[in-house]
C-alpha cells in the first residue's frame, strides 16, 4: 500500500518546495514561479485582500557554507483591497528584490562557519527536505500589503460627539494632554 506523506509544513493555497537534494550545490541554480489563477483567488481569501491578479518569483538559488543555501529573487504582485474609508478599489503593483537564507533544520554549525554581525538583517530560516519558494514569496508580499489602503483622495470626516447643550471638542481641545495644558495655565497651589 502506497501511502503519501506530506512534507509540506504549512497549508497556504501556493506551495513550490524545492527538495535540496536535487539542486546542485556547485552552480546557481535558476527558478521561476508564479501562481495560477485558482491558487491567486484562494491566495486572495488566505490573505484576505479582495484579489490578486499577480504573484511570481524568479530568481536564484546557490549553496552558502557546508550546508546552507541563500534565494536572491525578484518578486512581482499585482492586487487589490478596499479603501479603509470608502470601501472602493485599491490597486498596487509590486516590484521587489527579495533574499533570504536557509540552513536544515536543527543544524548547529561550528562558531567558526558562521559569522553573525550587527549589520545581519536576517537569521538563516530552518528547512527540512525542501525550501518552498512559494513562502518566500507569500511572506515577503504580506509585509508589503497595506494594512489601511485608502483610495486618491479618501479622507476620514472628522465627528465631534457630544451631549445635549455642551458644545463640541475640537482643534487642539481634543487633543489627549490638552487638559494637562488648561492646569498649566491656571492657579498654581498656593494661590489664593
Amino acid at each position: 500500500m502506497d501511502t503519501k506523506i506530506s512534507t509540506t509544513e504549512h497549508s497556504a493555497p501556493f506551495q513550490r518546495p524545492m527538495v535540496v537534494a536535487r539542486i546542485r550545490r556547485d552552480v546557481e541554480t535558476p527558478f521561476r514561479i508564479s501562481a495560477d489563477a485558482g491558487e491567486l483567488k484562494a491566495l486572495a481569501r488566505y490573505l484576505n485582500v479582495d484579489r490578486i491578479d499577480r504573484l511570481s518569483l524568479a530568481g536564484f538559488i546557490s549553496a552558502t557554507g557546508k550546508v546552507g543555501w541563500r534565494v536572491r529573487g525578484r518578486l512581482v504582485a499585482k492586487l487589490e483591497q478596499s479603501c479603509v474609508v470608502s470601501m472602493a478599489p485599491v490597486p498596487s503593483r509590486h516590484d521587489v528584490e527579495v533574499e533570504r537564507r536557509y540552513l536544515p533544520a536543527g543544524h548547529i554549525l561550528p562558531e567558526h562557519e558562521v559569522l553573525v554581525t550587527v549589520d545581519d538583517e536576517d537569521t538563516p530560516d530552518p528547512f527540512i527536505h525542501s525550501i518552498d519558494l512559494a513562502q518566500l514569496a507569500i511572506e515577503s508580499l504580506v509585509l508589503m500589503i497595506d494594512p489601511y489602503p485608502r483610495a486618491a483622495g479618501a479622507e476620514l470626516g472628522e465627528i465631534n460627539v457630544s451631549p445635549p447643550g455642551v458644545a463640541p471638542l475640537t482643534g487642539d481641545a481634543n487633543q489627549p494632554f490638552a487638559s494637562l495644558a488648561i492646569l498649566k495655565g491656571g492657579p498654581t497651589q498656593g494661590d489664593g
